[in-house]
């Protein structure tokens, strides 16, 4: 069987709790966003983050992910998130990452429901992982640990919310992919048959 395909969506922040509410409505939401994935002009554009006061953060951005092709296997699993490249040069600076999930479901512990216009205030974070974790770190909006794909692509997403909490003595420069010297990039990987 072939690998199942993906893709990345990032979701406007004044995106609507009833929009992300239930698997039907996510994974049609899903289709009018914008792609995010691999490749020059597709990054997520934190916006400008000014350290010139001291330490600051940038913006909350929320990502949905799915299948868009099964390749012929009915499920995906095992998701681990991590940023495997940081191209930060200090401690200080670092992603925080909440895992997140419609309204409609019991989620893992570590997991919050999505707040519209979301700030880094509105959820409790955790340090992105910087290498491959041990364990599932984020899972499908409403299934737990598992999305089934039988029908040539997923049933749900998974979705996070994250942000860049910057250290007042970070090198000044455009942090993105492998093409502008301060590179951040990230792995999504997951097992499936």
């Amino acid at each position: 069987m072939a690998d199942p395909t993906g893709r990345f969506r990032l979701i406007p922040q004044d995106t609507t709790v009833v929009a992300v509410d239930d698997t039907v409505v996510r994974l049609a939401d899903i289709a009018s966003q914008s792609i995010v994935s691999t490749g020059i002009g597709n990054e997520v554009d934190f916006g400008t983050v000014s350290i010139s006061a001291g330490a600051a953060n940038s913006g909350v951005k929320t990502i949905l992910w799915d299948v868009t092709a099964n390749g012929g296997n009915t499920t995906v699993s095992a998701f681990k998130l991590w940023l495997s490249d940081n191209g930060f040069d200090i401690a200080a600076s670092v992603e925080k990452v909440q895992p997140l999930s419609g309204a409609d479901q019991a989620a893992p512990a570590n997991t919050e429901n999505y707040i519209v216009n979301g700030v880094v205030g509105s959820y409790t974070w955790a340090t992105a992982d910087e290498a491959e974790p041990g364990a599932q770190n984020v899972w499908p909006s409403d299934e737990g640990a598992s999305m089934d794909i039988s029908g040539g692509a997923s049933d749900d997403v998974i979705m996070w919310a994250w942000y860049l909490a910057i250290g007042a003595l970070e090198t000044l420069g455009t942090y993105k992919g492998t093409d502008a010297g301060f590179e951040l990039q990230h792995t999504l990987m997951f097992s499936y048959s």
